[in-house]
């Protein structure tokens, strides 16, 4: 009985030893500094608004991966929060290695419109639909729209989120929707230049082919639309008939009505 009792002293003992050695080494391993960055961007091929020398001194620093802080410093929530407030970020992912590294993933936002208003600012779309300044340096080649487009209460260097603009009738909304529809089609993404918004609040956009614009006029089944002009313009691509046109209505469902110049 008493070998018993020895026996099952010894392993608590070695147990409760175990735990200790182990909280020492974590107390060691949290309080010894950052050993370094580990930083990833994911952005398109053709180039992107976050630099990656740019970012990682500025993370370096931020962090303390050059030995300035120690590893139980950081708040990996605060951090991934803190990378998020730039208006390039749609997403921050951040983590922490075994041998004391940041590792940083940087999700860059993806536009899919730029947008001038009439008061000459110019905005980008997200395919999350989120609003965000445009880049000194860097410009995506992606749809422009223009024509009739109010201002945007957008403070200098900020995003906002189209679900969060309090004017929910602001012609962003149907750009946002059309320029969406636009580029998931792969024909329409080449094909479209412009998205543009009348005094009557319509809208229209213009193919890089033939010479007239294409009314939309609203986001009524604006997939459908979408569609319906993908087909067209594929079928009358090499029609040399096409620069004939003087407008092209798709407002119609599964039609397009199509009037031609006056001869005369």
């Amino acid at each position: 009985m008493v070998k018993r009792i020895l026996e099952i002293s010894t392993w608590v003992i070695s147990a409760l030893g175990l735990i200790a050695l182990l909280g020492f080494a974590r107390i060691g391993h949290y309080s010894s500094p950052v050993t370094g960055l580990e930083l990833e961007i994911v952005k398109e091929p053709e180039g992107g608004f976050l630099g990656y020398n740019q970012m990682h001194e500025e993370i370096t620093s931020l962090v303390g991966a050059n030995r300035t802080k120690s590893l139980g410093s950081l708040k990996v929530r605060n951090l991934q929060r803190q990378l998020e407030l730039n208006p390039f970020v749609a997403h921050a992912e951040a983590s922490t290695t075994l041998d004391r590294k940041v590792r940083i993933k940087l999700i860059e936002r993806k536009p899919i419109v730029r947008i001038f208003t009439a008061n000459n600012e110019s905005y980008y779309i997200d395919n999350e639909y989120v609003i965000f300044p445009t880049h000194p340096e860097f410009v995506a080649r992606v749809i422009i729209a223009n024509g009739n487009i109010s201002p945007l209460p957008i403070p200098e260097n900020a995003v906002l989120p189209l679900s969060h603009l309090m004017n929910k009738q602001h012609s962003a909304f149907s750009i946002a929707r059309v320029a969406d529809e636009i580029n998931r089609d792969d024909f329409m993404k080449v094909l479209i230049d412009q998205i543009f918004i009348t005094e009557e609040n319509s809208i229209e956009i213009t193919p890089k082919i033939g010479d007239a614009s294409v009314i939309v006029g609203d986001t009524s089944n604006i997939k459908n639309k979408i569609v319906t002009i993908s087909a067209f313009f594929q079928s009358k691509s090499n029609d040399p008939a096409l620069r004939n046109y003087s407008s092209i209505d798709a407002r119609y469902r599964n039609q397009i009505v199509c009037t031609k110049r006056d001869s005369l």
